[in-house]
């Protein structure tokens, strides 16, 4: 059964008439099965075109969503999605460092449905073949984010929390117990 959130909108995001929930289920150890709901005002957002791509680079830069899952050690996983279809995931030793590409056996399944006032994205996120075998363990910390670009070219950013001063998903505040 998947554990619902509700992500909070950043204190410096334009206003914008948006309500934001995610939901994380763990299907399998290795898989990991997320959606996004956004619900309200979704014509001001930029939803990026579907792409042949599978790999993307900077998907950040664009309407993008996240997920992060991070040892109690430190270290932690970054993916990302995009309504493209394009994804991209990394491995960090530390906060913001060491970061390095890392190479799924699988690419995500991204399934995106939307209506007026409705979007929703969805990823079945497969980590078999990889050697991730610290992140299956049951004391994980996770993160459901989203980065969402306007047509006016600002941004709004929506996380499960934030910390003090600007939206930095990587910060451990951000982060929840599994």
């Amino acid at each position: 059964m998947p554990t619902t959130y509700t992500l909070k909108p950043h204190v410096d995001n334009p206003p914008v008439d948006l309500s934001v929930v995610a939901s994380l289920s763990r299907p399998e150890k290795a898989k990991w099965l997320l959606a996004y709901d956004l619900e309200g005002s979704t014509e001001p957002i930029i939803f990026p075109k579907p792409s042949s791509l599978s790999r993307g680079g900077d998907l950040w830069q664009e309407t993008c969503f996240e997920f992060f899952v991070r040892h109690p050690d430190g270290e932690y996983l970054e993916c990302n999605f995009s309504p493209s279809g394009q994804w991209a995931c990394f491995s960090f030793a530390g906060y913001r460092r060491g970061m390095k590409k890392m190479n799924l056996q699988n690419d995500p399944k991204i399934l995106v449905d939307s209506s007026a006032g409705r979007f929703r994205l969805e990823v079945l996120l497969d980590f078999n073949g990889v050697d991730l075998s610290k992140y299956l363990e049951p004391e994980l910390l996770i993160s459901l984010t989203i980065v969402i670009k306007m047509r006016d070219q600002r941004y709004c950013y929506y996380a499960m929390n934030f910390p003090d001063g600007q939206a930095d998903f990587h910060h451990l505040d951000g982060f929840w117990k599994v």
